[in-house]
């Protein structure tokens, strides 16, 4: 009886200390476990710390390396080109001049007969526009990182007739209203106005606007650092 008591006892102690042990291993393992996990978060705190940090860095390094365009920077690239010529209009034409004699009498003026003079003039000429740089106005705004040149209006800034190439047709005159080299200069220069108006009317001046803010645009592009700007042309 004695026996089988102390065989059960021993049994209960060995179940006991099984349980005791399995029970201490389990709790060892959460606490590895909760250890590794604590790590593993403080690690990644750290990381995140490191990544803002290095965020910051990359920013003022880029904030540094970023150039900075000023206005007097785009005025002396401008000025170089001086006036920007963005247009030249040939053309070729030919017109008539007359001419005859007159007596005012009281508020008429009667021309007086066989005194007409007349000749047929053709001639190639050549009109240049543009605008002038000096005129220009430009905006730096340095925190949006923009950069804005308003260009004046184009003009015509030259107009020639080739002289070399001026033909003379049916000239006719009289004994008494002789042509002179007068009446070709006078006729030459009233027919350049008239010319440049036609070409204003054909477009010049708008052709020429557009061609200088295409112009002006491409070759602001090539400042070192404009492409870190919004460059408007207009």
């Amino acid at each position: 009886m004695m026996n089988d008591m102390k065989k059960r006892s021993g049994k209960l102690i060995l179940v006991i200390m099984g349980l005791t042990v399995c029970i201490a291993g389990l709790f060892w393992g959460l606490y590895a476990t909760y250890q590794r996990q604590q790590e593993i978060e403080r690690q990644l705190e750290m990381y995140r710390d490191m990544e803002l940090v290095l965020e910051e860095k990359k920013d003022s390094i880029l904030s540094e390396a970023e150039p900075v365009i000023t206005s007097d920077t785009v005025v002396e690239r401008l000025n170089s080109l001086g006036e920007l010529v963005t247009v030249e209009y040939l053309y070729t034409n030919a017109d008539k001049y007359e001419n005859q004699n007159q007596v005012s009498v009281h508020k008429w003026s009667i021309n007086l007969p066989f005194t007409t003079k007349s000749f047929l003039l053709a001639y190639d000429g050549r009109i240049k526009a543009g605008v002038d740089l000096k005129d220009i106005r430009i905006e730096v705004e340095e925190k949006s990182r923009r950069v804005t040149v308003i260009l004046p209006k184009s003009k015509i800034t030259s107009h020639e007739i080739f002289e070399d190439n001026i033909r003379v047709f049916d000239e006719r005159d009289s004994v008494f209203n002789k042509i002179t080299i007068e009446n070709y200069n006078d006729f030459v220069a009233s027919q350049k106005d008239s010319m440049e108006q036609r070409a204003i009317e054909l477009g010049l001046l708008s052709s020429a606007d557009n061609n200088a803010k295409n112009v002006v645009r491409t070759f602001l592009a090539l400042i070192p650092g404009m492409d870190t700007y919004a460059l408007t042309v207009k």
